[in-house]
């Protein structure tokens, strides 16, 4: 429950940065056009917007995490995967690994 203090810290973060860019459009087209102060106020509102975002971003990740490791710990132990299927995510005919022919490489 960790992420969830996160994800409303987050949304509440973005919330404000928007109202901060709505009060920079008015700020700028108000009938005194305040420009240096309205471009200020869009500085704060973009640092606030992308905290939100990151922190949104973070939330997420995290029940991620969490939740394969729930489902981890569900299967029971890890190395039940089927080694075959490491490279192309389909058993090979012969059951092991794929030949190094197959394998992509690099050159320059």
């Amino acid at each position: 429950m960790r992420f969830w203090t996160r994800e409303v810290a987050g949304w509440l973060l973005i919330i404000l940065g928007l109202y901060l860019f709505y009060r920079c459009y008015t700020l700028i087209t108000g009938p005194s056009h305040y420009i240096i102060e309205g471009g200020m106020l869009t500085v704060v509102g973009i640092f606030l917007f992308r905290g939100g975002i990151h922190l949104l971003k973070v939330a997420v990740a995290a029940d991620i995490c969490l939740s394969s490791e729930n489902i981890q710990k569900d299967k029971g132990a890890r190395g039940q995967r089927d080694p075959s299927r490491l490279f192309f995510g389909r058993p090979q005919p012969w059951g092991g690994a794929a030949p190094r022919s197959e394998l992509r490489t690099f050159t320059r």
